[in-house]
């Protein structure tokens, strides 16, 4: 099943889905588009299905991915970030607790513990507060031991 949390593959390497929304009432994948090198039309696998990359939305650092109607997936609940609350990254691999240190119209700003940081492969990567996605992780900066996230908000934006 597809979900948010859960992997594709990637020229070999693992990637995390970010959510599951729909769009005009068709599914779709969103991720960050900084792992794919081409961009639109760069292909990878989920769930055994080889998929292209339907859309890429540069200035918010987002790939969508439109899912076949023989896709088997979960919609992802959406919703708003509470600053200088604690939250958590998730993925299939691993859970990474954070705080939510300021929370923008379009990014969300983390702070991890520095023996605890997000690693590479979770771009992309969830975000959760109250078990609702508010966010995808994008970058980190690991000497201030600081994470961006792409705020849901701009995801929900997609969907009207």
């Amino acid at each position: 099943m597809i979900k948010s949390g859960g992997s594709f593959f990637y020229k070999g390497e693992r990637c995390t889905v970010g959510a599951v929304i729909l769009l005009k009432g068709l599914p779709y994948m969103v991720t960050v588009s900084h792992i794919f090198r081409r961009g639109e039309g760069d292909h990878l696998t989920v769930d055994g299905t080889k998929l292209a990359v339907t859309r890429i939305l540069k200035d918010f650092d987002l790939a969508l991915i439109e899912l076949p109607p023989a896709c088997t997936f979960e919609i992802t609940e959406l919703g708003s970030a509470a600053e200088l609350e604690q939250a958590v990254l998730v993925n299939d691999i691993h859970a990474i607790n954070c705080r939510v240190v300021n929370a923008g119209a379009s990014l969300l700003f983390l702070g991890f513990q520095c023996y605890n940081m997000p690693e590479p492969g979770d771009s992309g990567s969830p975000i959760l507060q109250t078990g609702k996605v508010i966010g995808l992780m994008s970058s980190v900066t690991l000497d201030t031991c600081m994470g961006i996230a792409i705020s849901s908000s701009i995801i929900r934006s997609l969907e009207k």
